[in-house]
């Protein structure tokens, strides 16, 4: 596992508490929030721009929908070949230039202060705990590629045979 000293210490605490629980869990009131909503902007089409970044999201993972308020139905898995050419055919909200993130990009909107998942649900609502694919081919090897894994907000590699959810991103780069 790789990342930030404080998702790798906060990952340790809560493996060793036991299994994860069924919800969301945020720790506002000893670790300051990383992702608040006030630094995203809510488009009014299903995505929002990180003001910091300038990155446009999708609020919803692929699979899902967007219903004016939340994201309907289940993300999907994706071999991370497919999740490229799903992003290279992505078009919303009026824009065909969506792409796979990098793996800086995808971890920039980690919310530390949470786990499971460790994003902020309020700008990403109903996002799944698990595996996102970014574009970041892993140098050591050209079988593997990095994901950010959303229970805790780690990142990490693995065979780009795997499966993972994605979520797509516009700009920057």
């Amino acid at each position: 596992m790789t990342g930030h000293p404080l998702r790798m210490a906060l990952a340790v605490c809560l493996l060793a508490a036991g299994p994860a629980a069924a919800q969301q869990v945020c720790k506002y009131d000893s670790i300051a929030a990383t992702a608040p909503a006030s630094r995203f902007t809510d488009n009014g089409d299903g995505t929002v721009t990180d003001t910091g970044t300038g990155l446009q999201w999708k609020r919803c993972s692929e699979g899902q929908t967007w219903n004016g308020g939340t994201c309907i139905g289940s993300a999907t898995n994706h071999v991370w070949q497919q999740a490229l050419q799903l992003a290279e055919a992505a078009s919303y909200a009026g824009k065909d230039d969506w792409r796979l993130p990098n793996v800086k990009e995808l971890a920039s909107i980690v919310e530390l202060a949470c786990y499971n998942p460790a994003i902020n649900s309020t700008t990403f609502p109903a996002t799944p705990a698990y595996y996102y694919w970014s574009s970041s081919p892993y140098a050591h090897g050209p079988a593997g590629a990095w994901y950010v894994y959303f229970h805790f907000g780690l990142d990490g590699h693995f065979s780009k045979t795997n499966v993972s959810r994605v979520r797509l991103v516009r700009g920057g780069q």
